[in-house]
């Protein structure tokens, strides 16, 4: 900064406000920058021209670090091709200035079609997966030899150093980091289910709680009744984060001795008179808590601030250790009967708590299908508001499901356009009827010139266009070339970029697809 600061002043204020003749440097910078100077333009383009003779010659005197250690190894060679060039362009501007969902999306769709990043894009494409640990499983796959090799070469890039995306290797799980461990464990599973887990087990102890939780939840891969020693042994850990994972999958698995016991523990509050079903059994919750609860992770003590009372809270940590299958079972009922009767008890609350928490570990898509169903409409027919509840509820849906409450929604047009976006942002690629219905709202809203003034919703424009059908493509791109008065320059920028993201992706529409190749 030191050249720099002789020239700040004017620079700064401007040479109307501070006239007079530029300020000598010393040596041949000096007489270098009085040659440059030397003309009849103005103050403001001599200012210019001496800026323009500083710049390069600070960057000519910076020096590097020494270099002390041996020089490392070539890159291996690559054996798949970069995309033709006429795409590169296009992925350029992707990956330094698209939206965040279409990074995954080229990673995917060149490796699909058998390219990798061009050797100029990949510093970019490593330090976007040093930030996003979403878009790692598909950037390995388009990294190539080179990139995996550059990987290798910094600190902050070694999460990809040595990976293949496709096949973990043993190293990982001795070596790596913590996101190859987590895929060589996921492969294990999918291949040896007791090789994956005793391979766990061993390494648990030496791990801090998050690494333990994090690869414990790998476990659901290929989980059965071998696993359930394990997860019992996980219950005792010292970690409540890790305690309450293995109590979740436990649930998953049918027999399970603690599955078992919160079962009966159930099944003793549950009373149908006459043994008759169909909506006649009584639920009574516990008058006191038992010895052997805290061993089974039901805590006893109600929080003071929590809705439920005490009796009403010891049954709500019942509930939520048992499978809400299992109330069908029990009870004979269907879904939306048991929902019915348990609105109809005064332990609703309970009841409702406890059968969210346990969906959560079993994912039922007709228990969660029926409790967004049971949110009453007004009488107009108008769907409510959307609670956090029922927004998870959506998440432990088919996508195709998901798709349909969302159109509703974006139908009677109540919800606000940044929620709908936001909400169909959730799935990799849109159906096409949510898609087609998205476009005619966006559309609809751009030519009243309300888009242009909703800064919530215009960020996310360039997202959706990266994940709408293709079928839909051309009608929102469309968006782009509806003119308004008054647009401002951030509005005129993602405008640009759903162009961007349109054209990128059709370019991939025609880009082939090359054999496999062998090294």
């Amino acid at each position: 900064m030191s050249l720099w600061t002789p020239l700040l002043p004017t620079a700064m204020v401007g040479t109307e406000r501070q006239p007079g003749a530029l300020p000598d440097w010393p040596g041949e910078i000096g007489a270098l920058v009085s040659q440059a100077t030397a003309t009849n333009e103005t103050a403001a383009a001599r200012l210019l021209r001496a800026a323009a003779v500083l710049a390069p010659c600070l960057s000519a005197g910076a020096r590097g670090r020494e270099w002390a250690s041996a020089l490392p190894a070539c890159s291996p060679e690559d054996h798949r091709p970069v995309p033709p060039a006429a795409l590169q362009p296009l992925l350029h501007w992707a990956l330094h200035e698209g939206p965040a969902r279409l990074h995954q999306q080229v990673c995917t769709l060149l490796a699909d079609h058998g390219y990798r990043l061009p050797p100029a894009l990949l510093p970019q494409a490593l330090e976007l997966g040093r930030r996003s640990v979403a878009l790692r499983p598909s950037l390995l796959k388009a990294l190539g030899e080179r990139g995996l090799w550059l990987a290798s070469q910094r600190e902050d890039w070694r999460y990809a150093a040595g990976a293949s995306g496709d096949e973990p290797q043993d190293s990982h799980w001795t070596e790596g980091t913590l996101d190859q461990r987590r895929a060589f464990l996921r492969q294990a599973r999918q291949t040896d289910p007791a090789a994956g887990r005793e391979r766990l087990a061993r390494s648990l102890p030496e791990l801090p709680a998050k690494e333990r939780a994090d690869l414990l939840a790998v476990l659901a891969v290929g989980i059965g009744p071998d696993d359930e020693p394990l997860l019992e042994r996980c219950r005792a850990d010292r970690s409540r984060e890790v305690r309450e994972l293995a109590a979740r999958l436990l649930m998953q698995l049918p027999g399970a001795a603690h599955t078992a016991r919160a079962q009966a523990r159930l099944a003793a509050l549950l009373h149908a008179p006459s043994g008759a079903t169909g909506g006649r059994w009584l639920l009574d919750a516990p008058t006191e808590s038992a010895p052997d609860w805290e061993a089974d992770q039901i805590v006893t003590t109600r929080p003071q601030h929590d809705s439920l009372g005490e009796r009403a809270w010891w049954l709500y940590q019942l509930v939520r250790q048992v499978p809400v299958a299992w109330w069908e079972r029990h009870t004979g009922m269907g879904v939306e009967a048991l929902l019915t009767w348990a609105s109809r008890t005064e332990w609703a609350e309970a009841l409702s708590r406890g059968w969210f928490d346990a969906l959560a570990a079993t994912r039922e898509p007709s228990w969660a299908q029926a409790m967004l169903a049971g949110r009453r409409h007004d009488q107009a027919g108008a769907l409510p508001p959307m609670s956090p509840q029922s927004a998870q509820l959506l998440q432990w849906l088919p996508q195709d499901q998901r798709e349909r409450h969302w159109q509703r929604h974006v139908e009677q047009a109540q919800l606000p356009l940044v929620v709908l976006l936001s909400a169909c942002l959730d799935g990799a690629r849109l159906g096409l009827p949510l898609s087609q219905a998205v476009t005619q709202l966006v559309l609809s809203r751009a030519r009243d010139g309300k888009l242009k003034d909703d800064f919530g919703a215009r960020p996310l424009l360039p997202e959706f266009c990266a994940v709408i059908h293709p079928d839909s493509l051309d009608a929102f791109a469309s968006v782009a070339q509806i003119q308004r008065d008054g647009e401002t320059a951030s509005h005129a920028d993602a405008m640009h970029a759903i162009t961007q993201v349109a054209a990128l992706r059709r370019a991939f529409f025609h880009l082939p697809r090359l054999p496999s190749r062998t090294p």
